[in-house]
């Protein structure tokens, strides 16, 4: 079962923890800045070594550093463009997002995870679309976890989440 709840993701004790990356990995704005900055700056000095330009929708593992999460999945969201005529390929990059890091972590013999709304903060994409796109991917997976969570920012937030759980995954 997916968990959805409200609170700080990094202060919760999973196995890994996914990151809404930039694409040179380096301390974006919003949750990425958060958790570089409490990871420490071992995980800017690892981020600078994996390479200089890891594109949208793609994943890369390090270490948690001092994060209570083993590791973090770092994934490169998509710039939301508004729902005009380039929106599905947007959703088809977010939901690689969502993929790849399931992907990584079950390489990486993850059993506890914790996901943020991927490209819902400082690249705008709306919370419905984000949770639906997710949900889908998710669910699915949540067999192969001993716990998977989706972590969000406020009440608000988990609402909405909750309430495209609930229309089209309930029940």
């Amino acid at each position: 079962m997916i968990e959805l709840l409200q609170g700080d993701i990094t202060l919760l004790e999973v196995d890994a923890i996914v990151c809404p990356a930039h694409k040179y990995l380096s301390k974006g704005r919003g949750l990425s800045a958060v958790i570089h900055e409490k990871a420490g700056p071992e995980l800017d000095r690892v981020c600078e070594t994996l390479g200089s330009d890891c594109t949208a929708g793609n994943a890369v593992i390090t270490p948690g550093f001092n994060l209570p999460c083993k590791f973090i999945i770092h994934s490169v969201t998509p710039l939301w463009t508004g729902g005009d005529q380039w929106g599905g390929s947007t959703l088809s990059v977010l939901g690689d997002c969502f993929r790849n890091a399931v992907r990584l972590a079950e390489e990486n013999n993850v059993n506890t995870i914790a996901f943020p709304a991927l490209g819902a903060g400082t690249n705008r994409t709306p919370h419905s679309i984000v949770a639906h796109e997710a949900l889908e991917i998710l669910i699915p997976a949540t067999e192969r976890f001993q716990r998977l969570i989706v972590c969000l920012h406020n009440p608000v937030e988990l609402e909405e989440w909750n309430k495209v759980y609930q229309k089209f995954y309930g029940d």
